[in-house]
């Protein structure tokens, strides 16, 4: 066997390989650094990083993460009344879900009053937040950018901004917490499917009992059949405009149909929609539409501005002028309080199971409306009662079997 001749490597040889192995070695370990980058971007963003393909063995490109910039929608104008809780809406446009968002106020010379981080924000979805300010009546301006912290460079072009109006302190409303707590007490005994809703004097909805059950509107919808014809036309001849009274005043239904005849379903749903009745369901006629009492004193308290104004004088001589053999219930309890009632109600059924009322009172310059709707009642009088019983508790009055005894106005 042929032996293997001695080869001789001098130190400088031996210092060069060395060089060379680490070289290699550091060269691996970056690279799986980088893969290990990529690899976290991709589980902190949702997208991965990107990685060049090397032209070499030592041509490698550190990965560049895909960051898209936070931008808001833009902003509506809010109000607020002083003392009272203001709600921001906003939604990112672009960006990712989580990212946070500062409300900064300023006053109307630019000078900046309040800073405060809201609930993130969340890419393609409005998102609401209520925020009590506790600033003095008068116009500001509001933005939202997206940080947590101090406006980066550029961030101008990503935030959005608008009006803030706070407006004076609204007055005490009418009906009180209390008085609608108390008639929501009461009529949860009563018997049968029963409930109410109240929109204040300040216009705002004050709660009652199971307010947004459904209940058929028999000739309740009657109000809602006079919006749409005064709607479409506002100054009636008088053919049309004897039509319109009978309906009212005496609930004639054959008044009714003629009406319906003329603005049929189409009117009656444009009329909801205009005051804003979200449990609203439109019948295939007018008997049979169905609504929720909080439907009805929204549009009760809303009715003046439904109609055009060269028909409210007519509107209002109607739904006040109710023939007195109809007028149990709520104006049986308002108007011994002095209260003006515009009312309709309706009715169906043997011994008048299905009793429903809704009205606006209004008394000096306070105005505020009510509904009142029952079914499966055993007799007629429980449902004048329930309707009279939770106007009077409302307007300070026991419902004592004394009160409820008189039933009209």
């Amino acid at each position: 066997m042929q032996e293997r001749p001695t080869i001789y490597v001098s130190a400088a040889r031996r210092r060069s390989r060395t060089r060379r192995v680490l070289a290699v070695a550091g060269a691996a370990v970056a690279l799986v650094a980088a893969l290990g980058v990529a690899a976290a971007w991709t589980l902190r963003d949702g997208s991965a990083g990107v990685v060049a393909a090397p032209s070499s063995p030592s041509a490698t490109v550190l990965p560049s993460p895909i960051v898209p910039e936070a931008r808001l929608a833009a902003l509506a104008r809010v109000e607020v009344h002083w003392g009272e809780t203001a709600t921001f809406r906003y939604r990112l446009v672009a960006g990712r879900s989580g990212t946070p968002v500062t409300l900064v106020v300023t006053s109307a010379a630019g000078e900046q009053i309040k800073a405060r981080r809201l609930t993130d924000a969340e890419a393609g979805r409005w998102v609401s937040a209520a925020v009590r300010l506790d600033l003095e009546p008068g116009r500001y301006m509001y933005t939202l950018r997206p940080g947590d912290g101090a406006a980066p460079e550029g961030a101008d072009s990503r935030a959005a901004s608008a009006e803030l109006r706070v407006l004076a302190p609204l007055p005490p409303a009418f009906p009180g917490k209390k008085a609608v707590a108390a008639a929501a007490e009461w009529i949860a005994g009563r018997a049968g499917e029963v409930a109410f809703a109240v929109v204040d004097s300040n216009g705002r909805d004050a709660g009652g009992y199971r307010e947004h059950e459904l209940f058929q509107l028999a000739s309740l919808s009657k109000a809602i059949l006079l919006a749409a014809s005064l709607r479409d036309d506002p100054t009636p001849g008088a053919a049309e405009e004897a039509t319109l009274r009978a309906m009212i005043t005496e609930s004639d239904n054959g008044a009714a149909y003629t009406v319906f005849g003329r603005v049929g379903a189409k009117g009656m749903k444009a009329v909801a929609k205009a005051a804003g009745m979200a449990d609203y369901e439109q019948g295939a006629g007018w008997v049979d539409t169905r609504a929720s009492a909080a439907d009805q004193a929204r549009l009760f308290s809303r009715y003046e501005s439904l109609v055009p104004a060269e028909a409210r004088a007519f509107e209002r001589d109607l739904l006040s002028g109710i023939t007195p053999m109809q007028r149990w219930g709520i104006p049986a309890a308002a108007g011994p309080e002095g209260w003006r009632t515009f009312f309709k109600g309706g009715w169906l059924g043997m011994d008048n199971k299905l009793m429903v009322q809704a009205a606006r009172l209004e008394k000096g310059k306070k105005s505020w409306a009510l509904a009142v709707m029952s079914d499966e009642n055993p007799t007629r009088s429980t449902g004048w009662d329930t309707q009279k019983g939770v106007a009077g508790l409302l307007l300070g009055q026991e419902p004592t079997p004394a009160y409820l005894a008189v039933v009209l106005e």
